[in-house]
């Protein structure tokens, strides 16, 4: 994609075309232009840019085009709205900003905004650019007229700070914190204005052009010595780069009031100007002492004065002596060149990018927009709307829109068929023409009811409590009375209905499962037989199984005899925690809101024999709801209920089991 960036600049026009995004982008022509000496005539003014642009146009730039409008023709407001939505500040902006403008009718005024963030009562902080539709018409007209026409027109301040934000002047250095963002300061320093931007982050927060550029010692040369004022600004610089005194000869010094070529014809003797150093290193340290006080101030209006991070400096006159000392004094960081055409690909020599680089950064920002760049003031809005694009792209959008409804139509009736297919095969309503009043259905339908089966009363029937009860012929008037696609899910539910009322009337419930109180007696066994070695002797003197919900649970009541009885006692206890945690488990942990104990103990002595101590336990295992019974065992010989297991020692457990429930 090529873009155009024209930027009209003080002295000189600047034209550049660039190719490719905004990520990689490439610098393909660069035209500059004399705009000739600054004149109060605006109409000639206009006249020399769109000149200038054709021209530059006419050696094969391509592309969107984007123009540049001086910033310091635009007036600027920052203003906190109380609510958010880009939309919704559109339609209020213009209103919000007329009580803060008194030089011109808001109705003759071109206003956009950037919204800069969120403020701290919730609303929206806004920078507003106001700019005069007259002079903007008028440049508008004067490049119409040369065959040139801008999509967009932008305040020349957005462009450099969009030629910064490419050139990564913004983006945090290496090992640089990023918690707490800074303030990073951009200077054009120009000949007619000093632009001057803040930006937080990568997020533009102040600017402002400062109406003090650098012509300011030209002018005070021409004047004292009758010079022209391109010459007498070539022949500062000149002055200032040598560092001594400059002579200019007569092709170089013509009085004001005398127009090109006249001089020789009216007789006036050719002169000499010599333009002392001294004289102008002392208006140029005057023109750097104001511009100091104006940045100073400005600086301190903003209330961004600390904290800032690096200060980039572009614009022709940044290289004069002097000017990077005057910024690291205001801003107390020592400025760095802006070099945009370093994040460019181009195949300008060395010297020519020294040259040109900071005289087209504001043109390269303009062209970069239409990119892909950020976005900036759009000032070409309400009569000044480019109408000629849509002029252009209305008989393409015509044809599109036609193919587009072609689509649609052919989309909808591929659409229509297929929904009709898929009623067919889930069961639309047949009409039979020999019986009009007999209900029948087509596909799925038709299968589920050409049997007869729901006609018969003893198999289809649904039992209501106020009525006569829902038949077959309910169902099929409901049926035919309903969308085709909901259907095939109300037989269902109909039929569901059925089986609960068949299932309650006949006791047999095919979902429910019946848990055996065998497969918990096997499992409790199976534990206490692999405890055996652990346990020792023991005795269990009851056991008590319920079955019954909600309270399903075993109770057993284990004897230990010994000193040794509460370690024995601790290993079961264990055990039945472990086996508590097993998914395949009957067993289940005790739920704390049933509240009651789960184990009991009871301790005695045998005095009369050898007053060897022991202890009852009582214990309760909750029992799940559900579970598979005699799912894996827990060991490879199951152990039978009812049947005492032979210990190691030959002897016998007592046991006394009791099942209650089934």
């Amino acid at each position: 994609m090529r873009s155009i960036g024209i930027d009209p600049g003080d002295l000189a026009v600047k034209v550049v075309e660039l190719d490719g995004s905004y990520r990689r982008a490439r610098l393909l022509r660069v035209h500059v232009g004399s705009a000739g000496a600054p004149t109060a005539d605006q109409v000639a003014r206009c006249a020399t840019v769109a000149a200038i642009a054709k021209a530059a146009i006419a050696e094969g730039m391509k592309g969107e085009i984007a123009l540049g409008h001086p910033c310091r023709e635009a007036v600027l407001r920052t203003l906190e709205l109380p609510f958010q939505g880009h939309d919704v500040i559109r339609k209020v902006v213009k209103a919000e900003i007329e009580g803060e403008i008194q030089s011109q009718a808001i109705d003759d005024m071109v206003v956009d905004f950037l919204e800069l963030g969120a403020s701290a009562s919730g609303g929206t902080r806004v920078m507003v650019a106001s700019v005069p539709k007259a002079g903007l018409r008028m440049q508008l007209a004067e490049l119409a007229s040369a065959g040139v026409e801008p999509e967009d027109v932008d305040l020349d301040t957005m462009a450099l700070w969009r030629a910064a934000h490419f050139a990564g002047a913004f983006a945090p250095a290496e090992g640089e914190a990023t918690d707490v963002p800074r303030i990073t300061a951009v200077v054009d320093v120009g000949s007619r204005s000093v632009k001057v931007l803040l930006v937080e982050g990568e997020k533009l927060v102040e600017m402002r052009a400062l109406r003090i550029g650098e012509s300011a010692v030209a002018d005070e040369v021409a004047r004292k010595h009758r010079l022209d004022p391109v010459a007498a600004r070539a022949a500062v610089h000149q002055c200032l780069l040598a560092g001594g005194d400059v002579t200019i000869d007569a092709a170089q010094a013509a009085a004001p009031a005398v127009a090109e070529g006249e001089a020789a014809a009216s007789g006036e003797p050719t002169r000499t100007v010599t333009v002392d150093h001294g004289e102008i290193e002392a208006a140029q340290a005057a023109w750097l002492q104001r511009l100091a006080r104006e940045l100073t101030r400005y600086l301190t209006a903003s209330g961004r004065a600390d904290g800032l991070r690096a200060v980039y400096v572009t614009g022709g006159a940044a290289g004069l002596p002097g000017t990077s000392a005057m910024l690291a004094a205001v801003f107390g960081v020592a400025p760095q060149p802006l070099d945009v055409l370093g994040k460019l690909q181009h195949e300008l020599s060395p010297e020519q990018a020294a040259d040109l680089g900071p005289r087209i950064a504001t043109a390269i920002g303009l062209a970069l927009g239409r990119l892909g760049g950020p976005e900036g003031f759009q000032l070409r809005q309400e009569d000044l709307v480019l109408t000629r694009g849509f002029e252009r792209a209305k008989f393409p959008l015509a044809i599109a829109s036609m193919l587009g409804l072609l689509a649609l139509f052919v989309q909808w009736n591929s659409q229509q068929v297929e929904l009709g297919n898929l009623e067919l095969r889930l069961g639309s309503t047949y009409q039979d023409p020999k019986d009009p009043k007999k209900v029948s259905f087509y596909g799925m339908l038709n299968s589920v009811f050409r049997s007869g089966w729901f006609e018969k009363p003893d198999h289809f029937r649904v039992e209501q409590q106020k009525g006569k009860d829902y038949t077959s012929k309910d169902l099929m008037a409901e049926l035919a009375a309903m969308p085709v696609q909901d259907r095939v899910r109300f037989v269902r539910d109909k039929l569901k209905l059925v089986a609960e009322q068949k299932q309650k009337q006949s006791g047999i419930y095919e979902d429910v499962s019946v848990e055996s109180g065998l497969a918990v007696l096997v499992r409790w066994a199976e534990i206490m037989k692999e405890l055996e070695p652990t346990l020792g002797r023991f005795l269990v003197t009851k056991i008590d199984l319920s079955m019954t919900a909600p309270n399903r649970r075993l109770m057993f009541v284990i004897a230990f005899r010994g000193d040794d009885f509460r370690s024995r006692h601790a290993a079961l206890k264990s055990a039945l925690e472990a086996e508590l945690t097993k998914d395949d488990s009957p067993f289940e942990k005790p739920d704390p809101r049933k509240g009651g104990e789960n184990e009991k103990v009871d301790q005695f002595k045998d005095a009369a024999e050898s007053g060897v101590a022991g202890a009852y336990y009582t214990i309760t295992l909750e029992v799940k709801d559900a579970f598979q019974a005699f799912g894996a065992s827990r060991s490879a010989a199951a152990t039978s209920v009812g049947a005492a297991p032979s210990r190691a020692d030959g002897s016998t457990n007592e046991v006394a089991a009791k099942e209650s429930g089934r």
